[in-house]
């Protein structure tokens, strides 16, 4: 169980984070010179990142200097990514054509009170079978929040719920992840029949669905899925980010009582 409860701080740790998803205030895309809300500075497209334009009024600092004309600011895909800097507390970070503006001091962050969660149990601690595919099957049609076709890096076969509750067997597609801890993961992105409008069903998950990352064995092999491990999707803090479609494989028509349901304020109500 310490495990698991230490998986449940570093996930509330995580979401209350300078860099977690309800410190997210904006997430614009820059495909031409731009301001950006609500930062100083003249955005623009640069290749490997963005460029910014400032004076030292503006107080835009960037790797450790304060700017005063045009540099550039590095995306995450670079060996070493920029850091930005902004008065007030604001910080940046370049992804992909776009700028993430983080405030530490956002509202729902003082408004955030925990992630509610289904129970824990053993009975949603099960197996399956992974089989790693390659060729054009790896290319798959698994899309992340931008459009772009995610690497398809094998299947899972495996039964979902007990003969007793209507279980069924589903061949789900996992995709690859990026390492965690230096570790090879994959990431399974569901939706069961929980996931509905919280309005619509009290016992609802969140309606975009689940994440599930589990070990990459690197090869076919018996897994472990852990369903009490299943979290929710940054989309579900902030309508900042986008979430990816689980897959039609991914659409699992029985519940899943396991794992986490909704973030939610100190009067239990969901942020969205």
């Amino acid at each position: 169980m310490s495990g698991f409860a230490d998986h449940v701080a570093e996930r509330e740790r995580w979401a209350r984070g300078p860099r977690g998803p309800l410190a997210l205030v904006n997430a614009q895309h820059v495909d031409h010179p731009q301001p950006v809300w609500p930062v100083p500075g003249q955005w623009a497209p640069a290749p490997g990142g963005l460029s910014v334009t400032a004076s030292t009024d503006d107080g835009v600092v960037v790797d450790g200097v304060t700017i005063d004309g045009t540099v550039l600011v590095a995306g995450d895909g670079a060996v070493v990514p920029s850091t930005v800097a902004f008065p007030d507390g604001f910080a940046g970070t370049v992804s992909a054509g776009m700028l993430r503006v983080w405030d530490p001091s956002a509202e729902p962050i003082a408004r955030f009170a925990r992630i509610a969660r289904f129970d824990r149990t053993d009975a949603w601690v099960t197996s399956g079978r992974y089989t790693p595919v390659d060729g054009l099957e790896a290319r798959g049609s698994v899309l992340d929040a931008a459009g772009d076709p995610l690497e398809v890096a094998g299947h899972v076969d495996t039964t979902v719920g007990s003969a007793a509750s209507g279980g069924v067997d589903v061949r789900l597609v996992a995709v690859r992840s990026a390492p965690f801890r230096g570790a090879a993961r994959l990431q399974l992105i569901v939706q069961d029949a929980t996931s509905a409008l919280p309005e619509d069903d009290p016992g609802s998950t969140y309606s975009m669905g689940r994440f599930l990352y589990l070990d990459d064995p690197g090869t076919a092999a018996d897994v472990e899925l852990d369903w009490n491990l299943l979290v929710l999707p940054p989309c579900a803090f902030s309508y900042q980010f986008a979430c990816p479609i689980p897959p039609e494989q991914n659409r699992i028509p029985v519940p899943i009582t396991a794992g986490e349901r909704h973030p939610v304020d100190a009067s239990g109500h969901v942020f969205h």
